[in-house]
C-alpha cells in the first residue's frame, strides 16, 4: 500500500483560487439563478473548474507516493527528530542551570573569602590585645610591687617614728 506524501516543486504548490461564498443575511441578495444571465454566470464558474482541475493536477503531479517501508522510516526519522528536539532542549535546561549553580557558587566563594578575611583580620586584633594585656599585667605587677616595697618602708618609718616618740 502506498500513501500519498505532498512535496513542493521549486515552482511552489498550486493553490485554489476561488470567490468567496455570498453572504445570505439581506446585504446581499442576488436573484435565483432562474433569473439570472447564464451566459455571464456559465464562463465564470467554467474558468473557476478549469483552474480547480489544473490546481489538482499539479497537486497530484508534485505528490510523491512511497512504499510502506519508506513511510515507516520516515515516521521513525521524524520520532527521533522530535525526541532530539525534546533531548536538547532538556540539555539547555541543565546547561542554564548548572551556569545558574556556577554563579551561585562563585558568589559563595567571595563571601566565604570575605569571611576569612574578616576572621584573619580579628584574629590579629585578638593577638594584639593579648599583647597589650600582657604589657598591662606585667605594668600592674611591677606598680603592685613598687606599692608593696613602699608599703614596707612606710611600715619601717612608723615603726622608726613610734620608736622615736616612746623614747622622747
Amino acid at each position: 500500500m502506498s500513501r500519498p506524501y505532498h512535496a513542493q516543486h521549486g515552482h511552489g504548490t498550486a493553490a485554489l483560487a476561488m470567490k468567496p461564498l455570498p453572504i445570505l443575511d439581506g446585504s446581499d441578495v442576488r436573484p435565483p439563478l432562474a433569473l439570472q444571465d447564464w451566459a455571464q454566470t456559465l464562463p465564470a464558474t467554467l474558468a473557476d473548474a478549469r483552474d480547480a482541475a489544473s490546481a489538482l493536477r499539479d497537486l497530484v503531479q508534485d505528490a510523491v507516493y512511497l512504499d510502506e517501508e519508506s513511510y515507516s522510516n520516515a515516521v521513525d526519522h521524524t520520532h527521533y527528530q522530535d525526541k532530539l528536539h525534546a533531548q536538547q532542549k532538556c540539555l539547555n535546561g541543565l546547561e542554564n542551570e548548572a551556569a545558574a549553580l556556577r554563579a551561585e557558587l562563585e558568589r559563595k566563594d567571595e563571601l566565604l573569602a570575605a569571611a576569612a578575611a574578616r576572621q584573619r583580620e580579628a584574629q590579629m586584633q585578638i593577638v594584639e590585645l593579648q599583647q597589650e594585656l600582657e604589657n598591662n599585667a606585667v605594668v600592674f605587677r611591677m606598680h603592685y610591687q613598687e606599692l608593696l616595697t613602699r608599703n614596707e618602708e612606710i611600715e619601717r618609718l612608723k615603726a622608726v617614728i613610734e620608736g622615736l616618740q616612746a623614747g622622747s
